[in-house]
């Protein structure tokens, strides 16, 4: 969802920009909610076909000695530029066929396919790019799986300064998961025909690091919040990290209703969403009439799946993200009865639940089944706390949880979350936030203001771990003592609230502002040459 706010912003800012990924045929995976393996996959085929174009060129690599064909088809995004955004297809008669099934479906496969994968984005984007003639000014690697495009880069280049200054990475995740990492040997056999790199040279104790590669031959290496670069200094091993803090795109995210609130009180916000901090003048009436029509397709759309039927006027909080451990999906239910008393003494609650788990993650799956036994447990109480948990969480599910929930819950294990953004789409649409203090709400969390933070508020340096059950401690202590006696007995400043997570964050957590950063701070700092980045 980032990559794509991303290319949106791009387009409208007039930056030319070309996005390359690979073609995933079957999708990442279809859920089907299970209740004791948590979560049941099968493949997600999608008609590729009528969306995408032929890009028109093919390339030529080589993986484990022999020579792969690699092409792409295109999707345009038009604005005040068009972004081009580039899906790399390998599914040729002449390929091997580990390499043409190495992309069937994202993040699929054995470690060996990932490396496959990781070669065909940066090595097969890289030579793609090249074959389209497209004139570029500076590679900017999203996570370690890009990195061997620095590689190719090299050899053109000529020197590693020279790679430097038209390269420049990012890092998304302190976890493994976005942090690759293979054995020199294996790295050898896929890449021997690359005599110009000394992959011993490369690796550290066996192993080839791909975060660390791509830092090393960037001129910028930069995180996705203040607090994260942090982390990632003690991650990648790099003392001189910068930080552009994610963003979410408006004009994607803000709920249609809102939006006409918006138009006709914040003309303009669209093309200039700093104008969103104004929103603390709206209308209570008009705000609150507004977020009730987004939160009634929000009721609707749980209503149609879930037989304990959610009330319109009762506290609902979302829990949307993927399951995986360090998000600890759980937390709210991780103690039922509590729950269920908090209830029953300041207010009826409901919970949503939106989320798929990687196909190989047997602890998330854990999770989730636990999430599903909880919440039957609750269900089938008093009624005093009801929970839906959804299937098949994607973009125009998100749109209307962001939109509709009145509060949006996050409480990951410290310091891993490196910046998230659900909860800032959330904020633009006058839902009030409850989080741990991590990634971006470390920078935009106002406590009783915009929101509530849950647990311990570390120093920006302080990279020590969650308290086991400290915040959960802090998270039943929130709910019971301000945030549903504020939704229930105070609702002035509950609306209050809601203008003030409108204006506070709005105006600075927008993927315009982003973009921006990216080409003064980043691409500008990398090239030496910022005239290449300014705005037409």
């Amino acid at each position: 969802m980032l990559a794509g706010d991303m290319a949106y912003s791009f387009a409208d800012l007039g930056y030319p920009a070309t996005f390359v990924t690979l073609l995933s045929r079957n999708g990442y995976t279809s859920q089907r909610l299970d209740a004791s393996a948590g979560q049941l996959d099968a493949p997600e085929p999608w008609d590729w076909k009528e969306l995408l174009s032929p890009a028109g060129a093919k390339a030529t690599m080589e993986i484990w000695g022999k020579p792969q064909t690699v092409g792409a088809w295109e999707y345009k995004i038009k604005g005040k530029t068009e972004t081009s955004i580039l899906f790399l297809d390998v599914d040729y008669p002449g390929n091997d066929k580990g390499v043409r099934e190495a992309t069937d479906r994202l993040y699929g496969g054995e470690p060996t396919d990932r490396l496959t994968q990781d070669i065909i984005l940066g090595i097969g984007g890289y030579r793609v790019l090249k074959a389209l003639g497209r004139d570029v000014d500076m590679y900017h690697l999203n996570e370690s799986h890009a990195a061997f495009a620095a590689i190719e880069l090299l050899r053109d280049a000529g020197n590693t300064e020279a790679t430097r200054r038209k390269c420049a990475f990012t890092t998304h995740t302190p976890v493994a998961a976005g942090n690759d990492v293979f054995h020199v040997e294996t790295v050898e056999g896929a890449l021997r025909g690359y005599s110009w790199v000394n992959w011993r040279e490369e690796s550290s104790d066996g192993i080839v690091n791909l975060s660390r590669l791509a830092s090393k031959y960037s001129g910028v290496t930069s995180a996705v919040s203040m607090k994260h670069s942090f982390v990632a200094e003690r991650v990648i091993g790099h003392d001189r990290i910068v930080y552009v803090t994610n963003g979410a795109y408006h004009r994607r995210w803000v709920h249609p209703e809102l939006k006409e609130l918006y138009d006709q009180y914040l003309e303009g916000w669209e093309d200039t969403p700093s104008l969103l901090g104004g929103a603390v003048g709206l209308p209570s009436e008009a705000l609150t009439r507004a977020h009730a029509v987004a939160k009634r397709s929000l009721v609707t759309l749980v209503n149609l799946h879930h037989p304990k039927h959610f009330d319109e006027s009762v506290l609902t909080i979302c829990v949307a993200k993927r399951f995986t451990g360090y998000k600890r999906n759980g937390m709210i239910l991780g103690d039922p009865e509590k729950l269920q008393k908090i209830a029953e003494e300041e207010g009826d609650l409901q919970v949503v639940y939106a989320g798929r788990t990687h196909p190989r993650d047997a602890s998330a799956k854990g999770m989730l089944a636990d999430v599903l036994r909880k919440a039957d447990l609750l269900n089938r109480a008093t009624g005093k706390v009801r929970v839906a948990v959804l299937e098949n969480y994607d973009i125009d599910m998100a749109r209307v949880l962001v939109a509709g929930a009145d509060v949006w819950l996050n409480n990951p294990k410290r310091p891993l979350e490196a910046c998230g953004t659900s909860g800032i789409k959330a904020a633009m649409n006058g839902v009030l936030n409850l989080s741990v203090y991590d990634g971006w709400w470390l920078e935009g969390g106002i406590d009783g203001v915009n929101g509530w933070g849950v647990g311990r508020r570390a120093d920006w340096s302080d990279l020590s771990d969650s308290v086991e059950g400290e915040d959960e401690v802090s998270l039943y202590s929130k709910l019971s003592s301000s945030v549903l006696p504020t939704f229930y007995k105070e609702r002035e400043r509950w609306v209050d609230m809601q203008k003030r997570s409108i204006a506070t964050v709005g105006p600075l957590f927008n993927s315009y502002r982003m973009v921006e950063e990216y080409a003064t701070r980043v691409y500008a700092r990398a090239s030496e040459t910022p005239a290449i980045y300014s705005r037409p």
